[in-house]
């Protein structure tokens, strides 16, 4: 697959971007406190943003698809937020967890 240069749109660091299991969305997190939904594929398309988190958000991860369309984030704001989609592209927090260490990654693979 050959290279391709994505526009995120963030309006500060990127942090963290992950691949969703078919490859074909990526999430990006940034300082701007705003997570990114982008489209790959034939070029890139912005999707959704998804704005909750009180601080720079330092990663994102993806759940396996059996477990629907879920994402989660966490934030130097403390949080941990499980993001799902309902309808294509709407995203609503389905859970929120405060005062996590942990990564977004560490918490999905546990739980």
């Amino acid at each position: 697959m050959p290279a391709q240069k994505i526009e995120t749109g963030h309006q500060d660091i990127v942090h963290d971007v992950a691949m969703d299991y078919y490859g074909k969305r990526l999430a990006t997190a940034s300082s701007d406190a705003t997570i990114k939904i982008i489209g790959v594929g034939s070029g890139s398309q912005h999707l959704a943003t998804l704005s909750a988190h009180r601080g720079p958000v330092w990663e994102v991860a993806w759940a396996h698809p059996k477990f629907g369309s879920l994402l989660a984030s966490c934030s130097y704001d403390g949080q941990v937020i499980i993001w799902k989609e309902g309808n294509p592209n709407e995203w609503q927090q389905a859970h929120v967890f405060n005062d996590h260490k942990s990564s977004a990654g560490w918490w999905l693979g546990h739980h």
